[in-house]
């Protein structure tokens, strides 16, 4: 009796140390980078529960361009992210870290959004447009598309850092830019101000790792179970999207703060057109951004994409037939 006396003591001893050491295990900080529709999965995965189904206890933090995501994650105050690629190479030549554990978006999913005075891009020679940050996708969008039609980023055109979109989109309003690379909803928003859309980049046919599931390759080594987690509550909720369109809805108007019918309407389709539903990381996205960071750094020219991404834990998943239960054959 008394053996067994002790031998409870010792197991309620290790319960009562052990078990919140399990449980604090499971938390990190996930971070989004944009006020967009193609932010919704993520959304999607905290406000339908897919944290907890999970097993993850996670906080979703806003964080407004992928170059200051990528600080917090090498600071480790972010654990996954939608950090780009442009992110990931320019954190990656430094000596830093960052992989892409999946794609949100493959290619430059954003709209030029110029002043109505503005008829044709030769037009922006001399004048200023914006970005959110430098290095973040609205700065790859806006150089690449500057590029193709033979303008050169600040030497032509000069490059303006603004902050996130929404102060695009008022600086656009008052004119101390003239164009930017913006998302819906504001890219709406600015439409019914008064600008244009002066193009499309999707039809641009620009390869990119506009959005990534992306972690510290630290974070992946240590905790490969729960990243794994979190990419099938990832692909939970672009199911979700697709499938539960009024819920998907009521959420993305929360985060968004579009309650316009019409608009809402414009800002999902959106996310439905450019949402990779199985997240696979296409190397040629990861090429195009080392091809142009090459210009002016010679280590991007030695490094080769796969020292960026890691699409084991999607491939995984999809041997498992999780994809296949979502999606069907």
């Amino acid at each position: 009796m008394k053996a067994f006396t002790w031998k409870l003591i010792a197991i309620n001893f290790v319960l009562c140390f052990a078990l919140p050491e399990v449980s604090s295990a499971q938390k990190f900080v996930v971070g989004y980078s944009g006020i967009t529709a193609i932010q919704a999965p993520f959304w999607i995965i905290k406000d339908a529960g897919y944290f907890k189904q999970e097993g993850l206890d996670s906080n979703l933090v806003y964080i407004a361009a992928s170059s200051t995501m990528a600080q917090s994650m090498l600071a480790g105050e972010v654990a996954i992210s939608t950090a780009n690629s442009q992110a990931v190479v320019d954190t990656g030549l430094q000596g830093g870290d960052l992989v892409a554990v999946g794609a949100i978006v493959n290619f430059v999913a954003l709209y030029i959004i110029a002043s109505p005075e503005i008829k044709s891009v030769q037009d922006l020679k001399g004048k200023p447009v914006g970005v959110t940050r430098f290095g973040a996708t609205t700065d790859f969008a806006m150089q690449m598309f500057l590029k193709k039609y033979g303008l050169e980023p600040v030497r032509d055109v000069p490059l303006i850092q603004i902050g996130g979109v929404p102060e695009l989109a008022a600086a656009l309003s008052s004119k101390s830019i003239y164009a930017a690379a913006m998302s819906y909803p504001m890219g709406l928003v600015a439409q019914q101000a008064g600008m244009k859309m002066l193009a499309n980049l999707a039809k641009e046919e620009i390869p990119f790792l506009h959005q990534g599931l992306t972690t510290t390759g630290k974070f992946l080594r240590e905790r490969r179970a729960q990243v794994k987690a979190f990419v099938r509550a990832y692909g939970k909720a672009v199911h979700f999207m697709h499938t539960r369109k009024e819920e998907s809805k009521a959420i993305v108007s929360r985060y968004t703060k579009v309650t316009d019918p019409g608009m809402l309407e414009g800002t999902m389709q959106y996310a439905y057109d450019f949402v990779e539903k199985i997240p696979l990381v296409k190397r040629e996205a990861i090429q195009v951004t080392l091809d142009e960071s090459g210009r002016k750094n010679p280590k991007a020219k030695q490094a080769k994409p796969e020292q960026f991404y890691d699409n084991s834990l999607v491939q995984e998943l999809i041997n498992e037939g999780f994809f296949a239960s979502l999606w069907g054959k």
